[in-house]
């Protein structure tokens, strides 16, 4: 099986205003390109409806970085997540669209816990760190059990 973690994406407007998207990237086979494509598809759906839902209109948002997977901390996973709060991010190596982030998380604490997590550490974040006030919106049922379980 393939999937099955978590995705965080931060979008900008045009006034600058940034929106932090959480959702569940589904469960696939993994057997073949044509299922993972339908799976991503679905997925980028699920996302513009849940911006919709808050009155966000996709195509006047341009993304700014996406992550895979855990992030900085665990504000993102509290049993009730913020709706705003201040996002920190840094690129990948990879480049754009790729980033690390964390919720509510201090520069200090940020590069520390890298330092300190293997995972994130491999994800190759670079300096800068930048900092950003978001409104940020999660799918129905987050955080899943297993993501809890995983902290």
């Amino acid at each position: 099986m393939a999937g099955g973690f978590p995705v965080f994406r931060l979008y900008c407007n045009s006034e600058g205003s940034h929106v932090l998207c959480c959702a569940h990237f589904p469960e696939f086979s993994g057997s073949n390109a044509d299922e993972e494509f339908t799976t991503q598809q679905s997925f980028d759906r699920a996302v513009e409806k849940m911006l919709r839902e808050a009155s966000f209109e996709p195509t006047t948002l341009t993304l700014v970085g996406e992550q895979q997977g855990y992030p900085v901390g665990a504000h993102l996973f509290d049993a009730t997540v913020p709706r705003t709060g201040s996002v920190s991010f840094a690129f990948q190596e990879a480049g754009p669209p790729w980033i690390v982030l964390g919720l509510d998380v201090s520069s200090e604490k940020f590069w520390s816990e890298i330092d300190e997590d293997e995972d994130l550490l491999a994800l190759g974040p670079i300096s800068p760190l930048t900092s950003v006030p978001a409104v940020v919106l999660t799918t129905t049922g987050w955080p899943q059990r297993n993501d809890l379980d995983s902290l």
